[in-house]
């Protein structure tokens, strides 16, 4: 028998709907994690389980009983600190404004990267946008840290663990450091290029990411967005690019239409 949906209320639309995104969203955020392994292990647990019942084993029914009762705070415990991080972020999407902190955090890397060119202290500095990074978070060291001048320059100086990776920065945060990134097998790129740039235009092939790259060898400043490489910036003019890219203009405070479509549908 088919449903009657001459019977469905708004209400249920809206219920279907609302579980869709929570589940969308809960998928994009364990794609490519070791999270997605933890909950396979889980549900074959869970499995067993139901085969223990089925064929009366009461034993084995009687060890994983307490588990499969305790699974949601299973995973809170294990969990924890990605969901915090998660709502965390998803907080300050929704509560997002014009007067939101990405002029502060621009000029931070900016004279973060002016600094480290000067040294010539080679870094890659990773910039998150829609699409989100969460695949490339595993093994590196996790942060959960403000974005300013002194704790990028420290990311980065000779002889630091995370000297020679990556670090990405979700909104005003700093959440990880030392993480590895695919390196562009593009043949139009400069045969003299290294590592650090190769992985800042791959990194933009994936995703929609913006990486600041600072050369080791000549201390130059480059950008790379959408695979394509801007190279020998000034700090003048990484500050305007990156302001013209991420800086919300005055009037996109938003509707709370938009406010919520920020929370549930940025990656």
């Amino acid at each position: 028998m088919w449903p009657n949906f001459s019977q469905l209320r708004w209400q249920d639309a809206a219920d279907i709907i609302l579980v869709a995104i929570i589940i969308y969203q809960v998928l994009l955020f364990l794609k490519g994690t070791q999270a997605i392994q933890v909950l396979a292990g889980m549900f074959l647990l869970f499995l067993v389980y139901l085969g223990a019942k089925r064929l009366e084993l009461f034993t084995l029914e009687w060890l994983l009983d307490g588990v499969v009762k305790s699974f949601l705070l299973i995973v809170i415990i294990l969990f924890q600190a990605d969901i915090r991080r998660v709502l965390s972020r998803m907080g300050r999407r929704a509560l997002a404004t014009a007067d939101s902190s990405e002029p502060l955090i621009v000029e931070e890397i900016c004279d973060a990267v002016e600094s480290l060119a000067t040294q010539r202290i080679g870094a890659l500095i990773i910039l998150e946008r829609q699409i989100g990074l969460s695949n490339y978070l595993e093994g590196a060291v996790k942060l959960d840290a403000l974005v300013t001048k002194e704790l990028l320059v420290s990311l980065f100086w000779p002889h630091s663990p995370t000297h020679d990776g990556a670090v990405i920065i979700q909104g005003d945060r700093v959440v990880a450091a030392g993480c590895l990134l695919p390196l562009s097998p593009s043949t139009d790129l400069d045969p003299s290029l290294g590592t650090r740039h190769r992985a800042a235009v791959g990194i933009t092939e994936h995703s929609d990411a913006l990486a600041l790259v600072v050369s080791e060898t000549f201390g130059q400043i480059s950008l790379a967005r959408s695979g394509k490489l801007l190279r020998n910036l000034s700090r003048l003019q990484l500050r305007q690019t990156l302001k013209d890219i991420v800086e919300p203009s005055t009037n996109k405070k938003g509707t709370w239409i938009e406010r919520l479509g920020r929370l549930f549908w940025a990656p």
